[in-house]
């Protein structure tokens, strides 16, 4: 297959790469076929997780043929509506996993082979891991179409590449493959942090934003005046030639008067560690803007794997009377780079605005702690936070408000709230649901009710409320009416299902009582059946049913009459 071969002016050529003396390997091929532009790189920061791969632009549809890098083995197969939605990974014998997620639909052979475990577990989710001997792959076959399944947000095949030994995700750059790209990185805002009690940026202790001026590549600051121990954080984003969407960097260092201090670099990614991409930014900014500002200091609770060079964690003390040059490299992985220049004077100075006063009660991250208001209590696990924080939990009439909002979790903790409110005939509709403290909109949360108590759990503070949802979902027919139709006339069975308040639960089809499979497409609300599943069913008469769930409860479901030739 020559499109594997093909030389764009665009994409792949190979190349020997050694990262840290590790060799790796430069002869896999095209995961489609035609010219590579991408929608997202490797080490992109994310809610709560870095980008593991590249997102490969599919020209904006669907159907595109994707094709094994290499010979391998289908080692696991997972179908979702959330994340990856349907994905295929291939372990390869050179000891590395390629990743294909997002797909619209996988090979003949493959596609057949999941259709018959969902049919026999009942379930269109199901994660898979198929023998070494069920598939043989080679190089250059056709395992899937790509798709827009899962959280993405428009048709693109997610690529990756593993250390099939710790399924750890691997930059693909480090492979060989490689995109026209001679823009250096941009940087939006740089900010200093005071980082000891006694520290301050131009006479103030909390976060200062720094003026910038532009010079090509170079970016230089305003110089500041500063005492104790300081650190910073830019807002940086990169670009590739012949598109218009924005990419992480690649590499980032901080050096102080010549001498390298803290550097980072996105070629290897610990999925374990995902979480911790809380404390690489300034969350709290984050959490109010949704900007994210990357710290050039490590925080003593940020367990990275990513930093070449750490020395005092990034962390700088400035000595009155001394005066320091701060430059920061921001680099993509072509080698454009630009620098951040930021001349600082060591000056002790009175402080005219302090440290914001913390309010609540101190909570210690590494042990467990319990609160109760009125109606509710509240259990945080062991390190479910990062660090220490100062947490405000009250109960204002029936609002739960478990603040401050700005500061990252770890894990999940539980809410549990007692029933003061609803009858116990309301109370089977009755949800723990989060409040959007701005618009006042309600966020259903799965909620478990024994007797008068209901109980969720959450990896984010707000307020919360038990709210009531009487309403049960919608369903509309799209290609098939309410009365008899001939389903051999028909490919596809597709019925909408939307709720507006809690949301969809579940949902089940039946064809004459037996369970049919409907893959579930949430963005589009869309369930489908492909009619060539009716084979088995013998009768000529049949009857469609769907019954759908919301996660308060309430049902709704569907008759319909069918008929085979």
């Amino acid at each position: 297959n020559n499109t594997f071969t093909i030389f764009t002016s665009l994409f792949i050529f190979y190349f020997n790469f050694s990262v840290l003396g590790q060799n790796y390997p430069q002869n896999f091929g095209l995961p489609v076929d035609i010219s590579i532009l991408l929608a997202g790189n490797f080490g992109e920061l994310r809610p709560n997780h870095f980008h593991a791969g590249l997102d490969i632009k599919t020209q904006g549809k669907q159907g595109l043929n994707i094709y094994s890098i290499e010979d391998g083995i289908i080692s696991r197969i997972k179908v979702s509506t959330t994340g990856y939605g349907k994905v295929l990974y291939i372990s390869h014998p050179n000891g590395y996993t390629s990743v294909y997620a997002h797909l619209q639909k996988f090979a003949p052979e493959i596609e057949k082979y999941v259709k018959k475990q969902q049919y026999e577990k009942k379930s269109y989710e199901i994660e898979l891991f198929p023998k070494a001997s069920d598939f043989s792959i080679k190089k250059g076959d056709i395992i899937a179409l790509s798709g827009n399944t899962g959280g993405s947000a428009a048709p693109h095949l997610h690529f990756e590449l593993r250390d099939s030994k710790n399924q750890n995700a691997l930059n693909p750059f480090l492979f060989g493959y490689k995109v026209a790209d001679k823009i250096a990185p941009s940087v939006y805002r740089l900010f200093a942090y005071s980082l000891t009690d006694n520290a301050s940026i131009n006479k103030k202790q909390p976060p200062q934003q720094i003026i910038l001026t532009k010079e090509g590549n170079n970016y230089i600051a305003d110089k500041i005046f500063a005492q104790g121990t300081i650190g910073f954080g830019v807002q940086s984003i990169d670009k590739m030639d012949l598109t218009n969407n924005i990419y992480g960097i690649y590499k980032a260092k901080l050096s102080v008067n010549g001498t390298e201090r803290l550097s980072f670099v996105f070629n290897e990614m610990i999925f374990a560690e995902d979480g911790y991409i809380n404390t690489l930014i300034d969350y709290p900014l984050y959490s109010q803007t949704n900007s994210r500002v990357q710290l050039m200091y490590k925080k003593p609770s940020n367990k990275l794997s990513l930093y070449t060079l750490a020395e005092n964690n990034g962390y700088i003390d400035i000595e009155d009377g001394f005066s320091y040059t701060i430059e920061i490299d921001l680099e993509d992985f072509n080698g454009n780079i630009s620098r951040v220049t930021i001349p600082v004077e060591g000056k002790k100075e009175d402080i005219t605005e302090k440290f914001t006063e913390n309010e609540g009660k101190l909570l210690i991250a590494n042990r467990e702690n319990y609160y109760k208001t009125e109606n509710a209590n509240i259990f945080f696990p062991e390190n479910t936070f990062y660090d220490n924080i100062f947490i405000n939990i009250q109960q204002k009439g029936d609002t739960i408000q478990v603040h401050p909002k700005t500061e990252p979790l770890n894990k999940s903790f539980s809410l549990e709230i007692t029933n003061t409110k609803y009858t116990e005939e309301e109370l089977k509709n009755v949800c723990i649901a989060s409040i959007n403290e701005k618009t006042k909109k309600l966020y259903f949360l799965n909620t478990k009710r024994k007797e008068n108590v209901l109980s969720t759990r959450s990896k984010f503070m707000g307020s919360f409320i038990l709210a009531k949802d009487t309403t049960p979902p919608t369903i509309s027919l799209v290609n098939f009416s309410s009365t008899k139709n001939n389903i051999s006339n028909i490919k596809t069975l597709k019925v909408k299902i939307s709720d507006d308040l809690s949301g969809i639960d579940k949902y089940s089809a039946t064809i004459n009582g037996k369970w049919i499979l409907m893959e579930y497409e949430p963005k589009e609300h869309l369930l489908t059946f492909d009619s060539t599943d009716i084979e088995p069913i013998t009768e000529k008469e049949l009857t469609f049913e769907l019954k759908v769930f919301d996660k308060a409860g309430n049902s709704k479901n569907i008759i319909v009459p069918l008929v085979k030739n």
